[in-house]
C-alpha cells in the first residue's frame, strides 16, 4: 500500500505550504492522480483521515482527487488511446509500440485554506 506513504509526503508539502504562508487550516487538499501510477484513489480516501487525524491543520480538510487518463500515442499508426481501457494495445492496429502522453502523474494540485 504505497498511497499511505505518497499521501504522508502529499501532506507534509501542504503542511510546508500552510506555515509559509501563515495558514491555520486548509480547508481541501486536491490530488491529481494518474491511471498509469499504480495508486488506487479509494486507498487515498480510506485512509487520509488517518494520516492527518492528529493535526488540527487538517481538522476541517476534505480530500479531493482529480484522475488523469492514461492515454499514449501508438508508434506504429499514430492512433490516440486509453492505455487502461486498451490493456496496454492500440485499438486500432494491436501494436505495443507506444508514447505515454499522460496518466503517470501523482501531484499536489491545490491546497484551499
Amino acid at each position: 500500500m504505497h498511497e499511505i506513504s505518497a499521501l504522508n509526503e502529499a501532506v507534509k508539502l501542504a503542511e510546508r505550504v500552510a506555515k509559509e504562508n501563515d495558514v491555520e487550516k486548509i480547508k481541501v487538499l486536491t490530488l491529481e492522480v494518474g491511471e498509469l501510477t499504480g495508486f488506487l484513489p479509494v486507498f487515498f480516501e480510506k485512509y487520509f483521515s488517518m494520516v492527518v487525524e492528529e493535526n488540527p491543520l487538517f481538522s476541517e480538510c476534505e480530500l479531493k482527487i482529480d484522475s488523469v487518463r492514461g492515454e499514449a500515442l501508438c508508434n506504429d499508426c499514430n492512433a490516440l488511446y486509453n492505455v487502461m481501457k486498451n490493456e496496454g494495445k492500440c485499438p486500432r492496429c494491436q501494436s505495443r509500440n507506444k508514447t505515454i502522453l499522460g496518466g503517470q502523474e501523482f501531484k499536489v494540485k491545490n491546497i484551499g485554506f
